[in-house]
């Protein structure tokens, strides 16, 4: 058995609403994820629409944010990882009814994968203070593994995603990923290297119930009697060498569309 089995042999939602998202002039395109072939070049060849300049992307049902200095592979490992965890766990259990098993499928990818760090632990959050948003709720969770960079970063990406208008192709991506009628999964991070150079990535993971339907659930308030919240965060650094054995075998399988899965947040 190959060392890249496991990923070979996942199997993957595919969400086909995606690709009608598409703009073609900006962000990654198929084209971009099959370069190689035309090319050539190696099978993990990154693809052409991630750049150093970028600082945050919508992610499938994810919001992944980047501190200066990580480079354009190292981002592309970063998404990669999360999007294949992602779309494995779509693939096995509801992302909104078993969410329990969602995130234990989810963790044990990206764990094969190298990624390094104590499971998520849900726990949920009771509002005794009047209104909360989820938003903030959420930063306040990552804020226990995160450094001071990250949750900059993170604040400025939240701000951004808010800010969007209703039609833009990654608050539409995130939606239709991450969202349902009365209920939502979405995971929050932020990439940086660590002083030992190594890829580390404060995640922290969300869901919740809802009484009623609302738009931009994240942002708006919510009374204690409308919403169950529960939050986990961890503290992941990726092992790059046990990475590397299985990054050929994750493009090979994402090639096809996990350009219609990213798109980047334009952070001012």
């Amino acid at each position: 058995m190959s060392q890249n089995s496991f990923v070979e042999t996942l199997d993957l939602a595919h969400d086909a609403r995606l690709g009608a998202l598409r703009d073609p002039t900006s962000g990654l395109t198929r084209r971009d994820l099959h370069r190689g072939a035309d090319t050539k070049e190696r099978t993990d060849t990154l693809p052409g629409g991630i750049s150093v300049n970028w600082r945050a992307a919508v992610n499938a049902g994810a919001l992944i944010s980047f501190v200066a200095g990580l480079t354009e592979a190292q981002m592309s490992d970063v998404l990669y990882s999360t999007q294949l965890a992602q779309r494995a766990a779509n693939a096995k259990h509801d992302r909104f009814a078993a969410t329990r098993e969602w995130y234990g499928l989810y963790a044990d990818v990206l764990t094969r994968l190298g990624w390094v760090g104590e499971g998520f632990a849900f726990t949920q959050r009771s509002n005794t203070s009047g209104d909360f948003t989820m938003d903030k709720s959420a930063l306040d969770v990552i804020m226990a593994v995160a450094t001071g960079n990250q949750l900059a970063i993170l604040v400025k990406s939240l701000d951004t995603l808010k800010g969007l208008a209703d039609g833009n192709g990654a608050i539409r991506v995130f939606e239709m990923q991450a969202l349902s009628e009365l209920s939502g999964n979405f995971q929050i991070g932020a990439a940086q290297l660590a002083e030992n150079g190594a890829l580390s990535l404060a995640l922290g993971g969300f869901h919740f119930r809802t009484r009623d339907a609302r738009r931009r659930v994240l942002f708006v308030s919510w009374g204690a009697e409308e919403i169950e919240f529960w939050t986990g965060a961890q503290k992941l650094t990726l092992n790059a060498e046990h990475y590397a054995k299985h990054r050929s075998a994750v493009a090979k399988r994402l090639a096809a569309d996990a350009a219609d899965y990213i798109a980047e947040l334009e952070i001012a």
